[in-house]
């Protein structure tokens, strides 16, 4: 595999032979994550050609590596080919693999020392600063029968969400290989593994140089692989970096980082590159970096990337995340909030507004951001114009020198008499509703306790579809019902799915069966029930209609 002269190598190699070379999983690549699903379809393409198909070649996919002195650095493909080494390992061990085959898999995962040779003993994958990962391999993988040996721990993790993200995987693909085969007795497990090693086969590309390699690293994800812009993003800032123990530490802080946020660290990054740009995305992230943050120099590469973002990973952690948070009043409008709110566009402003000023009023400003994201969709105000003004907040949160600065300024200014206007016609059905309802629970709710809220749903009082013979019916003529339904004085927040058959009771069958177990979680639902015990007539929606509408005329301070 080793390009000579600084060239790119590539080639085609069969699984037999990939696994007669050496790798390591650099500190800088994600976890293993393959879930259960991509290991059944990897198991059923396997079984759909290895009998059909015995003569013929399987195209698996490609792998990038760098080549060092008798290694290969995997920068890419790392879970095609650790689903392999796992797959090799589990069939040296299973019960049902022929006793001839077991030296062979352990040859493809292990080379024995050898003293006359002088050949030291070796893994063929090994990860680099992986924590516990690296041992779990050594102890419960690469020995013969430890698999067999280890298997109730192994099931026992596969089922741990709290276990290391990557020995989770690990032991979840153990248990889908067992599972898979034992649910087969018909899978014929030596025409099966000659099958893998032989005809399926792998493109590998390979560089001797890593600004080379992390270029075809990207290059590749153009293509339409699956890397993520994060993967992209850590691997070449970790190339601008010149210390080797800041390699190591930065990318396992970003691999720390990575775990907690999952799937929403894209997300993430793009709430670094708006505190950094405070304006609209106009193009994709990786080209959002490179062409409007690096190279204008609004922020070097390496570690002053690493910096800033690990910087806003911790305020994210502690404000968005609330970790170790114990300011009762914020955690709960952060509840509401992420519980509620479609977007997440605002969330950049705050964690700006905490790295300036920490608390000083954050619970004032978090609450006077999300009222003008509201007011404005309530305003008609488009998307592209709501995101502007949370911008221009941002801008207003750099130049102030105080809270009281940016607490008074006019960007959080909106049109109250449209607000007005719109607000008493039907607000149910709009993206905001949920919001506005979560809102008046969160202003009515006693706030010196931790709230928190599961299931929720915005329920009718008087019922959308009453049936002819309901005294909803004989209480609210048609154009009542057709004027109230979907005001927000008829509107409440419930803690369970929509039940229709019971959402569209009379109103006494209504508070017995279906509000009295599903509402106690809800401040203000729980006002309309007490106020309202014994009828909901177009008088008491009227009276509830223009209470609401004053509560929330003190919420956005008109």
């Amino acid at each position: 595999m080793i390009s000579k002269n600084h060239e790119i190598g590539y080639g085609k190699q069969n699984i037999g032979d990939v696994f007669n070379e050496w790798y390591t999983v650099p500190s800088y690549q994600r976890n293993y994550v393959w879930e259960s699903d991509q290991i059944e379809d990897f198991l059923n393409d396997m079984e759909d050609n290895y009998e059909e198909h015995a003569n013929d070649e399987y195209f698996l996919g490609s792998f990038i590596i760098q080549n060092k002195k008798d290694n290969n650095d995997l920068l890419d493909g790392q879970q095609r080919i650790t689903t392999l080494f796992l797959f090799f390992a589990f069939m040296r061990d299973y019960d049902r693999t022929p006793d001839k085959l077991r030296r062979s898999l352990q040859d493809m995962l292990y080379q024995e020392e050898n003293l006359v040779k002088r050949i030291a003993s070796r893994v063929r994958l090994t990860y680099q600063i992986r924590g516990s990962v690296k041992e779990f391999i050594k102890e419960k993988i690469i020995p013969e029968g430890s698999i067999t040996s280890n298997w109730e721990e192994i099931v026992k993790t596969a089922e741990n969400y709290r276990a290391n993200i990557s020995e989770r995987h690990i032991c979840n693909t153990l248990v889908c290989f067992k599972k898979y085969f034992d649910e087969r007795p018909y899978i014929d497990i030596t025409k099966y593994i000659q099958f893998i090693t032989n005809n399926v086969v792998m493109i590998y590309i390979s560089a001797d140089r890593l600004e080379d390699a992390f270029r075809l690293f990207s290059i590749m994800n153009d293509r339409g692989l699956k890397l993520s812009n994060a993967d992209i993003l850590k691997s070449s800032n970790l190339e601008h970096l010149s210390d080797k123990n800041d390699v190591d530490d930065y990318a396992k802080r970003w691999e720390d980082m990575q775990a907690d946020l999952g799937n929403d660290i894209d997300r993430f990054l793009l709430y670094v590159r708006n505190m950094i740009l405070k304006s609209r995305v106009k193009t994709n992230l990786l080209d959002e970096y490179e062409n409007n943050i690096f190279k204008p120099e609004k922020l070097q590469r390496g570690e002053a990337f690493f910096m800033m973002v690990f910087k806003t990973y911790e305020t994210y952690d502690k404000i968005i995340n609330l970790t170790d948070n114990y300011d009762v009043p914020f955690g709960n409008l952060i509840r509401v909030l992420l519980g509620s709110m479609q977007n997440t566009e605002w969330i950049p402003s705050v964690l700006l507004y905490y790295q300036k000023f920490q608390d000083k009023g954050l619970l004032a400003y978090t609450k006077k951001v999300v009222c003008k994201n509201i007011a404005d969709s309530i305003c008609g105000e488009s998307p592209s114009s709501r995101i502007d003004a949370l911008n221009k907040i941002m801008v207003e949160v750099e130049a102030a020198s105080a809270p009281d600065d940016i607490l008074n300024a006019d960007c959080f200014k909106f049109d109250s008499v449209k607000f007005l206007a719109n607000i008493q016609m039907d607000v149910y059905g709009h993206f905001y509703t949920k919001p506005l309802l979560m809102l008046l629970e969160y202003e009515e709710q006693d706030n010196s306790l931790v709230n928190s809220f599961n299931q929720i749903s915005i329920e009718h009082i008087l019922p959308q579809t009453p049936s002819a013979t309901s005294k909803w019916v004989q209480d609210f003529t048609e154009e009542q019902r057709t004027e109230m339904t979907h005001k927000v004085g008829n509107l409440c927040l419930i803690g369970r799915r929509k039940n229709t058959s019971l959402g569209n009771l009379d109103y006494m069958d209504k508070r017995k069966r279906y509000f009295e177990k599903n509402i106690n979680s809800f401040a203000r639902t729980l006002q309309i029930y007490n106020a309202y015990p014994t009828q909901w007539t177009p008088a008491e929606l009227a009276k509830n209609q223009a209470d609401t509408i004053n509560k929330i005329r003190k919420i956005f301070g008109i």
